[in-house]
């Protein structure tokens, strides 16, 4: 009698258990608004917390700052692209993006970054990427004034840049350039000049923090007269560049210019970004420190002072009919004013200073010190 009423007791009181832990449950839950029962969340779901939607399923990082699409590019890419000075100069926009590097390194195609986040998502979310791609052109105008029995110079160059989307280690710089001289009369140097070369570049990330690049550049320079074998010239370069920091970078290799007077220079040096409105590009042979003085949300305007190495050499005929082969060198000294939208156009205005100009033949016949005098570039990136 007394076994049975305790085992009556115990159920009760396991029965009077389940209902007051069922009853706190669904209070609880009304009073906070939400299923107080554990969730299960699938291992490849963002985390509940992020708006965003990750942009590629390959790549299940949320948060790397590594990868911060919002970061300013290093200051590697504006310098590099300028250490092919005398092959693209100032051609910084033909680079591929530093986020080209960042998918080399990761192998990821998340790390790409696009003109817009639309671009972006339409790229990598199943459309397939043209397998190569005319990128934007750069075209500059400048002028070398005539002087009491100087040298007057004026150019147009134009080069571009074709890039392979699926593979961007490796880029072309096509480029074509013409000369007309005018003012001497002390030598028999041709009227005009002409440039062609088709450049090919390499860069890799090593690492985190080291990049390399080489290049080469089989060219033409002739007056069109003499097409022969010294119109051929093969310039080129290798550089390393070693990023101490996010605001310094060191740079070092060599510039082979295949000309007469100058086989190769050394191109070493730092580049150095205080700030977003400050830019130090201490780096052979062509060092410039620009001022960003004003921006707004789509564009910037630069002021900047610059060093230049000019000149080049050209296989020509002589008034005899003979071929040779003639080397312009000079040394100039510049400001200029650039202003640059986000889209990527630009342009820009340089005025300056030559000096150390001379003018030398193979033949050793005609060899002139040419008088300083002044210069002026325009350019447009398009």
């Amino acid at each position: 009698m007394q076994l049975g009423c305790l085992e009556r007791l115990n159920l009760a009181r396991r029965h009077t258990s389940f209902a007051l832990s069922l009853a706190s449950l669904l209070i609880g839950s009304s009073v906070h608004g939400q299923d107080a029962l554990p969730q299960w969340h699938e291992p490849f779901l963002r985390p509940a917390s992020s708006a965003a939607e990750p942009r590629s399923p390959v790549r299940f990082v949320w948060e790397d700052e590594d990868f911060d699409e919002t970061s300013e590019p290093n200051s590697i890419r504006r310098t590099a692209y300028q250490d092919q000075y005398p092959l693209s100069k100032d051609s910084e926009d033909l680079l591929p993006r530093e986020d080209h590097w960042r998918r080399l390194e990761k192998d990821s195609p998340d790390t790409m970054r696009e003109e817009s986040d639309s671009e972006s998502n339409d790229r990598f979310a199943g459309d397939e990427a043209p397998w190569i791609e005319w990128k934007k052109m750069v075209g500059t105008a400048t002028w070398i004034a005539p002087k009491s029995g100087g040298l007057g110079v004026t150019s147009l160059d134009v080069r571009g840049s074709i890039e392979f989307p699926n593979f961007q280690a490796l880029w072309f710089v096509p480029r074509v350039a013409a000369h007309w001289l005018s003012g001497s009369t002390a030598t028999d140097l041709p009227t005009q000049l002409f440039d062609a070369s088709f450049e090919t570049i390499g860069m890799l990330p090593i690492g985190e923090r080291w990049f390399a690049q080489a290049a080469i550049a089989p060219s033409f320079f002739t007056d069109s007269q003499n097409t022969g074998r010294k119109a051929m010239r093969l310039p080129g370069r290798a550089l390393a560049f070693w990023k101490y920091s996010d605001t310094l970078t060191f740079t070092g290799g060599i510039l082979y210019l295949d000309r007469d007077d100058v086989k190769a220079i050394p191109s070493a040096g730092m580049l150095w970004n205080p700030n977003e409105d400050w830019k130090f590009e201490l780096a052979a042979p062509r060092p410039r420190i620009a001022w960003r003085f004003s921006h707004d949300d789509d564009s910037a305007r630069w002021g900047y002072l610059v060093g230049e190495f000019g000149g080049g050499t050209w296989a020509v005929r002589r008034a005899s009919g003979l071929n040779d082969v003639a080397t312009l060198s000079d040394y100039r000294f510049m400001a200029g004013y650039e202003r640059k939208w986000v889209s990527g156009r630009s342009w820009l205005v340089e005025a300056g200073y030559v000096f150390s100009r001379t003018l030398k033949y193979t033949s050793k016949v005609g060899d002139m010190d040419l008088p300083s005098t002044a210069i002026i570039r325009l350019g447009i990136t398009f």
